[in-house]
């Protein structure tokens, strides 16, 4: 596949700015010199900001270190996350690199472990609230989409901590490390339901207090895993579907598709998709309370809350349509955000 041309119309800068790329950064790459490419211009970043965590550390400021680190994975990501060519995998591998490196700087630290599912070692990381009371904390399992992996959530993740609450992030079929291994697979929540195995045996999460958060695509994933598994005790569908309108889908999403699907054309890709990301059979299971945002203006179709109340008929829902809302809302900066941590933060209390 050749690499996609990025235009402002297609990238959501709003993402970007919320999930931590600094806004002068954005700026430039917007206005980047002609010939340099999108990859190349967030792995330039990347390097730049490597190098002054390794000044950092060295000169013992380990916070500071640990910050840049993560900031340079962060570059990775966003360099490689709508990138279709064979530097694809390389710039993935550098920022899974770089964000196990800044791990354990980060305030609070994130700690690494693995699930096994069948035969796969699902990579995982565990945040715990820095000023945690001596009790077992609430935790939330983060579900990444399309384009994203365990290692993007970081300023999400922080506003979750700030009220008490564990995160925890993997990446599951289709994402990140496990991409390599697994395809986009009709089986998602499995990998949910493993990681929470693991979440309960640890003391210092309460396993009556665990909930779900996805995005994009992560919110279909969040919606599948608590309706199967009733020990997720709260839901969060953040700009969400129930089930993929193909024909609905642009240019870059189909090529997304085709690429975590590891097919070659639409229409394999097409197959896949529907297989794997039809909700409806299992959202009469749904019962714990749901909270779904969906932007007025977002490509997913507003028709799919109609879908979601049709069957989701044994859930507490709470609905939110902001009327000049985006994919995900990321253009209303972080209001959309701090209502949702809110949201979850009571539910779990």
């Amino acid at each position: 596949m050749s690499a996609p041309t990025f235009d402002a119309a297609m990238l959501n800068w709003g993402r970007l700015i919320l999930d931590g790329l600094p806004f002068a950064d954005v700026r430039e790459a917007e206005t980047r010199e002609a010939g340099e490419t999108w990859l190349d211009f967030w792995t330039a970043k990347a390097d730049q900001y490597e190098s002054m965590a390794e000044q950092a550390l060295a000169a013992g400021h380990t916070v500071s270190g640990g910050e840049w680190l993560w900031l340079a994975s962060l570059c990775c990501q966003y360099a490689q996350f709508l990138w279709f060519d064979e530097r694809r995998k390389g710039v993935q591998r550098r920022k899974a690199s770089l964000y196990a490196r800044a791990a354990p700087h980060l305030r609070p630290p994130a700690r690494p472990f693995s699930v096994s599912v069948g035969l796969v070692d699902v990579p995982c990381f565990l945040r715990l609230p820095e000023h945690a009371a001596d009790e077992p904390v609430a935790c939330a399992i983060l579900l990444g989409g399309l384009e994203s992996t365990k290692e993007e959530s970081y300023a999400f993740e922080n506003l979750l901590l700030d009220r008490g609450i564990a995160t925890c992030t993997f990446d599951g079929p289709g994402q990140g490390e496990l991409l390599e291994k697994v395809a986009l697979s009709p089986d998602f929540e499995r990998y949910t339901s493993a990681v929470l195995d693991r979440l309960i045996e640890n003391d210092a999460i309460d396993p009556a207090r665990v909930g779900v958060v996805g995005r994009s695509l992560g919110g279909c994933y969040a919606l599948r895993s608590a309706s199967t598994d009733e020990r997720l005790k709260a839901c969060i569908s953040w700009g969400g579907f129930v089930t993929v309108d193909w024909n609905a889908e642009p240019a870059h999403d189909r090529a997304s598709w085709r690429y975590v699907s590891k097919v070659t054309t639409d229409e394999e890709a097409r197959a896949r998709v529907e297989k794997s990301l039809d909700t409806r059979p299992v959202l009469g299971q749904l019962r714990c309370p749901t909270y779904f945002l969906h932007g007025a203006l977002d490509e997913v179709p507003l028709g799919q809350i109609d879908v979601l109340r049709e069957f989701a008929v044994n859930a507490d829902l709470t609905v939110i349509v902001e009327p000049h809302g985006d994919h995900c809302c990321h253009n209303l900066g972080p209001a959309p955000r701090l209502r949702m941590a809110d949201w979850l933060a009571e539910r779990l209390s």
